[in-house]
C-alpha cells in the first residue's frame, strides 16, 4: 500500500502528541504518519496475513517505538539542561547576594568614617600645610578615597543589576523546565502506547502460533505435507517473535545502563535467561540411563518465542506433543529401551549451531542450504526444534543402532517421523 492509500483508507487517530501539532511542521507530520502506520499494524489479521505483511507490521511498530524513544530522550535531555540552567542561575544569585552583602557592609563602614572624618577636613588639612610634597601626597589620597567610593558604588550597582538578570534567567529556566517536564510526560506516555501496540501484535502472533501448532500436530496424523507446511510457517513466526523480544531486552538493557549512568551508579548486573538445553545431541553420546516411569511430564516454562514448553522424561518439547512423547517413551521403555535426547532449541541456539556448522557470514547463517552445512543444520526460523516439535535422540547415530531400529518400527504409531538425512532426528512432520 502506498502512503496515500494508507492515509486515505484508514481513518485512524494518531496519538494526541502528533495530531495536535501543526500540519506544516514536517517533523510532526512524520510522527503522525508513523503513528497511523503503527495503529494499522495492530489491526492486522495474523491468521490470514502473509509473512511479508507480518514483517511490515512488525517493522512499522518498531519504527514507531524507536521514534518515540528518540523523542523521549530529547525531552529528557531538555529537562536535564533546564535543571542545570536553574542550578547555575541559583548559584549565580547566591554569589551576587553574597557580593552585595559585602559591598553594602563596606558602604556602611565608609559612611561611618565619612561622618567621623568628613572629606572637607582632609581638604582643609591639605590647604593648611606649608610642605608642598606632603600636601601633594595628602591630596592624592583624598582623591583616591573619593574614587574608591565611586568604584564601590559602581560595583554595588553592577552586582544589583546582575542579580536581577540572574533572577530573570532562573525564572525563565524554571518556566522552560515546567514545559519540558510536560513534554517528557507526553513522550513517556507515547512510548508506553507504542510498547503496548507492539505487545498487542506479539500476543496476536503468539495466539496464532499456538493455534497453528496444535493444528499442525493434529494434521500430522492424516496430512503430513500440510502439517509440515503449517509448522514451517510457525517456525518463521517464532523466529520473528524471538527477534522482537530480543530487541526489547536490548532496549531495556540500554535504558538500565543509561539510568545507572545518570545516577552515578555502577551498571546493573543482568542474569541471562535460563533456556532448556539445546537439542543438538545428535550422533554418539555413550550409554543412556534407564528412564523413570513417565507420566504426563512436567512444565518447562516458556521458550524465547513464546512456545509453551513441557519436559517429559528429561526431554523438553512443545506442550502440544507432551502426550505423544509420553506414550513414545513408555512404549520404548516397555521394550527395554531407554530413550533420551534433546528437544526444544531456541532461535539463538539455532543461530549458534549454524555458525558452528555452516560459517559465520550472513549468507552462511541465514541463507546457505541446510545440506551444505556439516553436519546439515536448518536455517534459523525453519527448524522444528524451534517449535519444540522435534527431538534428537541419543544413541541414534546410525540406522544400525537399537535406538533407530526401534523408532523406525514404532515411532510413526506415536506421531513421530524421521528426517532421512539424520537418523537421530524425529519430529511430528518428518522435517
Amino acid at each position: 500500500m502506498t502512503l496515500a492509500v494508507l492515509v486515505a483508507t484508514v481513518g485512524l487517530a494518531a496519538p494526541q502528541l502528533a495530531s495536535s501539532a501543526p500540519r506544516e511542521d514536517p517533523r510532526a507530520e512524520r510522527e503522525r504518519v508513523r503513528a497511523e502506520r503503527a495503529e494499522l499494524a495492530t489491526k492486522i489479521d495474523t491468521t490470514k496475513a502473509s509473512l511479508s505483511e507480518i514483517d511490515d507490521a512488525i517493522q512499522a511498530l518498531q519504527e514507531n517505538l524507536a521514534g518515540e524513544e528518540r523523542a523521549l530522550e530529547k525531552a529528557e535531555a531538555a529537562v536535564a539542561q533546564a535543571k542545570k540552567d536553574i542550578a547555575d542561575a541559583e548559584k549565580a544569585i547566591a554569589a551576587r547576594n553574597g557580593e552585595i552583602k559585602v559591598l553594602k557592609a563596606e558602604m556602611r563602614t565608609r559612611a561611618v568614617r565619612a561622618y567621623v572624618s568628613p572629606p572637607g577636613d582632609d581638604v582643609l588639612t591639605v590647604l593648611g600645610t606649608k610642605d608642598f610634597t606632603s600636601a601633594a601626597e595628602r591630596r592624592f589620597y583624598v582623591d583616591l578615597r573619593a574614587q574608591d567610593d565611586v568604584d564601590l558604588a559602581d560595583n554595588l550597582d553592577g552586582a544589583v543589576t546582575d542579580l536581577a538578570y540572574q533572577k530573570r534567567k532562573a525564572a525563565a529556566a524554571k518556566k522552560r523546565a515546567d514545559a519540558q517536564r510536560a513534554e517528557q510526560q507526553k513522550r513517556t506516555e507515547s512510548v508506553r502506547q507504542a510498547e503496548a501496540q507492539q505487545q498487542s501484535l506479539s500476543d496476536k502472533l503468539q495466539a496464532t502460533v499456538d493455534s497453528q501448532i496444535s493444528r499442525s500436530v493434529e494434521l500430522g496424523k492424516t496430512d503430513r505435507a500440510l502439517s509440515a507446511k503449517i509448522a514451517k510457517q510457525q517456525a518463521e513466526l517464532v523466529a520473528r517473535l524471538a527477534a522482537q523480544k530480543a530487541a526489547q531486552q536490548e532496549r531495556d538493557r540500554r535504558a538500565a545502563l543509561a539510568a545507572a549512568a545518570a545516577a552515578n551508579q555502577p551498571p546493573p548486573t543482568t542474569v541471562a535467561p535460563v533456556t532448556p538445553p539445546p537439542s543438538n545431541q545428535s550422533p554418539g553420546g555413550g550409554e543412556s540411563n534407564p528412564l523413570p516411569p513417565v507420566s504426563g511430564g512436567g512444565g518447562g516454562g516458556t521458550g524465547t518465542g513464546g512456545i509453551s514448553l513441557c519436559t517429559v522424561g528429561g526431554i523438553t518439547v512443545n506442550c502440544a506433543i507432551r502426550t505423544q512423547l509420553t506414550n513414545l517413551l513408555n512404549g520404548a521403555r516397555a521394550s527395554g529401551l531407554a530413550l533420551t535426547g534433546g528437544g526444544y532449541r531456541d532461535p539463538a541456539a539455532q543461530i549458534e549451531l549454524r555458525k558452528a556448522h555452516c560459517g559465520t557470514s550472513y549468507y552462511a547463517i541465514y541463507e546457505m542450504p541446510a545440506s551444505s552445512c556439516h553436519p546439515p543444520t536448518a536455517r534459523p526460523g525453519s527448524s522444528q526444534h524451534e517449535l519444540g516439535l522435534a527431538i534428537d535422540f541419543s544413541n541414534c547415530s546410525s540406522r544400525s543402532s537399537a535406538c533407530y531400529r526401534w523408532l523406525a518400527a514404532n515411532a510413526a504409531g506415536y506421531g513421530f517421523y524421521n528426517l532421512p538425512s539424520e537418523p537421530w532426528h524425529w519430529s511430528t512432520t518428518g522435517n
